[in-house]
């Protein structure tokens, strides 16, 4: 009787998915509280930044490109040239992912900056 034997002419198999990550935090920047709720999908983020009032006024997402070093912005609610647009587009660069953006505060960009960065690191890199 023979046996049968597996083949290696099979495609190889697609990496796992990653599981969902969700991280909240808060933070006081420029005198209010700030709230930060993040998803991490398989090769996306999604981010919600928002102060009291809850709702999402605003969505953006930017995607890496292999044709422009700045990832491309589109602005599916909000204002199309507005600190959210530039804020995604940044943390899209700087991570390699798609970034969907929800900014529902007032400018204050550079504290924001620093500590949706700050939470990104933490959620992608791993823990030593």
């Amino acid at each position: 009787m023979a046996s049968i034997e597996p083949t290696s002419n099979s495609a190889p198999s697609a990496p796992a998915p990653v599981a969902p990550k969700i991280v909240n935090s808060s933070c006081l920047c420029g005198g209010q509280v700030l709230h930060f709720h993040l998803m991490q999908l398989d090769g996306q983020i999604f981010l919600w930044i928002g102060g009291e009032k809850l709702g999402l006024d605003d969505l953006h997402v930017a995607l890496p490109t292999r044709f422009d070093s700045l990832p491309s912005v589109a602005s599916l609610r909000g204002e199309v040239d507005g600190n959210a647009s530039s804020l995604s587009q940044k943390l899209s660069r700087r991570f390699g992912l798609m970034v969907f953006l929800s900014l529902n505060v007032p400018d204050i960009e550079g504290e924001m900056m620093k500590e949706s960065t700050r939470i990104l690191k933490d959620l992608l890199e791993p823990s030593a």
